[in-house]
């Protein structure tokens, strides 16, 4: 094979030979650096839980529930034994619901039960007053990714068709056959007239355009045909004086689609909808047949096995407790203090960043820096778990889906419990174990969990440039989160207001407009890469990269080559090409190669370091690179 020239494709060079050589493993669509730390922390997990489970090794108190949980999820036997009934009892109060104002009457229990219903209410902050939650309100969620993927009339078909038949293969596997036929139609109506109404995943990426506020009343003018108060007040105990509108344009044709007349729909696709998130906790060829539609739309070859199916579902219902373990377990004080020194050496850099941008006036600076340096930090592990979660018990005579169900609606209750309260900054939206790391525009916070920090992420033996190139320029990805555009509509306490001046503003949207443009149309499997859907990620890419290679060069020890090296390293992947096309359509995140090579060209010093010359792949002409932070 020839070797790439990092001049033509620095993605490419860095990485040809590891992807030359790599496999995509038959049950995911994709492998390469995180998936890879993904795999060895669950291999680790595996090992010590099977250890456990042959006596080889004590019980750690905080696992004992989990190892119970196992014993249920791993005895495929009786799963499939019982599939047949559970379902049944299951879906029963769905299969009862006689007419609208019988769905009308019994929507919120069947909400705090763990059912998915057409009302999709959540509580999470205002975003306006952070100090308090709130009653939100969204559109549910579709068969098909996007609804972008409605448009191209032989691609939605084909998806489609594959779905119905997966959900007609498993309706006649579970004696649901005759009346099953009727629900899979009216799950596709339903679910068309929402694809027709909702926005899609490039729209609702504008977070600060998702706040609508109103009274219940005004949102009950909206979906006329509902009792909206008499469900909220069952949800969260009175009726609320506020509710928030997630989706906007949704709600302003909701009408259409919430009443009466459309009941046989609804219900069909209710019944549809929770018989596939139920159909994964029965036997082993239900579990398999359930997943055909995902494993098509993702390019996935092969089921997951059923061995690492169990350890997988045991460990969803107590993924938090399971990974504060791995982290006091496996997570020594040594590297979380070299970390956290890390994050607040990079806070530092970026606060003197903010002194050399020349674009910013003194009053908006100011205001940057006050929201800075109000920004929390978690490295590690949470202290402690909701009482919810520490007090979860498994029923070892009940059987799995009676454990879940149960489960769900302590999880619902606790939920909703939430109204009108104070949120809980202390707690984790990831578990410990997880291989990746967040910035909360809500509590204004960055979080990075132990998965993350390791090899080559960081790793106390590799050199300094290397760790910025890796773990730094993740920490600075997510401090620029806060100055992205989304997060640069909301202040210090994580509330959405104006604290730029006009003209900044204006300035920083320019730039950031050169960001969409520097992305969009880019080839992608064969998909065209949206700048817009991937704007907030591709700008805080720009502006990590940016302060942890000044990071680096302040460090006194710099090698620029090794920084960039290794930034190029962490998002070497493979991927099955509609895995590919899926992410196009949906993530906002640019493809891995994309989010290296049109990242690094923006920067002199990566032109100065591999000797970059006009002509050349990478090269980028200095008054084409954006710098923003």
């Amino acid at each position: 094979m020839t070797k790439t020239r990092y001049q033509d494709d620095f993605y490419q060079a860095v990485n040809g030979e590891w992807i030359e050589q790599a496999k995509i493993p038959a049950d995911r669509p994709v492998t390469g650096g995180f998936y890879d730390l993904v795999e060895g922390i669950e291999k680790e997990e595996r090992r010590v839980l099977a250890a456990i489970e042959a006596g080889d090794e004590k019980t750690p108190a905080a696992l004992e529930e989990f190892v119970k949980m196992h014993q249920l999820t791993k005895d495929w036997v009786k799963r499939a034994a019982i599939e047949k009934v559970e379902v049944k009892k299951f879906l029963q109060p769905l299969l009862a619901l006689q007419s609208w104002q019988d769905l009308q009457e019994k929507e919120a229990n069947l909400v705090k039960d763990g059912y998915t219903t057409v009302l999709e209410a959540t509580i999470s902050p205002d975003s306006k007053n952070t100090s308090r939650n709130e009653l939100w309100l969204s559109s549910p969620d579709l068969i098909l990714p996007d609804t972008t993927s409605y448009e191209n009339k032989e691609q939605k078909e084909a998806l489609l068709s594959t779905w119905s038949k997966m959900v007609t293969e498993l309706l006649d596997h579970l004696d649901l056959a005759d009346e099953g036929a009727e629900w899979v139609n009216q799950a596709l109506a339903f679910d068309q007239l929402l694809a027709d109404r909702e926005s899609s995943s490039e729209e609702l990426s504008d977070s600060w355009k998702n706040y609508h506020p109103m009274t219940v009343d005004e949102a009950n003018a909206k979906v006329p045909d509902v009792t909206l108060a008499e469900t909220l007040a069952g949800l969260v105990g009175e009726v609320p004086e506020k509710v928030i509108v997630y989706d906007g344009p949704f709600f302003e044709k909701a009408n259409e689609v919430y009443t009466e007349e459309n009941f046989a729909i609804v219900k069909g696709w209710m019944i549809i909808q929770n018989l596939l998130e139920v159909a994964g906790l029965l036997g082993n060829d239900t579990r398999v047949l359930a997943g055909q539609y995902g494993r098509a739309l993702s390019g996935t070859k092969e089921a997951v096995k059923p061995e690492k199916s169990a350890f997988r579902q045991a460990r969803a219902f107590f993924s938090q407790v399971v990974g504060k373990w791995y982290g006091e377990t496996y997570f020594g004080p040594k590297a979380k203090a070299d970390v956290e020194e890390m994050v607040q050496e990079l806070i530092k850099v970026y606060e003197g960043r903010f002194d050399q941008i020349d674009w910013l006036s003194d009053e908006t600076r100011a205001k940057a820096k006050v929201k800075l340096a109000a920004l929390a930090v978690k490295v590690g592990y949470p202290e402690k778990l909701p009482a919810y979660l520490e007090n979860r018990r498994v029923d070892a005579s009940a059987s799995l889906v009676d454990n879940v169900q149960r489960f769900s609606k302590e999880a619902v209750a606790e939920h909703f419990a939430k109204w009108g309260k104070q949120p809980d900054k202390s707690r984790w939206g990831m578990s410990a174990d997880t291989v990746n790391a967040y910035y909360s525009p809500d509590f204004n916070q960055i979080v990075f969990p132990a998965a993350i920090l390791q090899a080559p992420f960081y790793d106390l033996k590799q050199s300094a440039s290397q760790n910025f190139g890796g773990i730094g320029t993740v920490i600075a990805h997510e401090i620029t989160h806060a100055f992205d555009t989304n997060g640069a509509r909301y202040d210090e306490k994580g509330n959405l207001k104006e604290w730029w001046t006009k003209e900044d503003f204006a300035h920083f949207e320019e730039k950031t407009e050169a960001v969409v443009k520097a992305f969009d149309g880019l080839d992608s499997a064969g998909a065209k890469v949206n700048g817009h859907l991937t704007v907030s990620e591709n700008v805080a890419d720009l502006g990590g990269v940016s302060a942890a290679l000044a990071a680096t060069k302040a460090s006194g020890d710099a090698d620029v080559k090794a920084f960039f090296e290794n930034f190029a390293t962490l998002w070497r992947h493979k991927a099955e090409p509609k895995y590919l096309a899926l992410l196009a359509t949906i993530d906002v995140h640019a493809p891995a190669k994309l989010r290296t090579n049109v990242t690094v060209k923006n920067f002199d010093d990566f032109e100065k370091a591999f000797d970059v010359q006009d002509g050349d792949g990478m090269y980028l002409a200095p008054e084409k690179r954006i710098q923003i932070w």
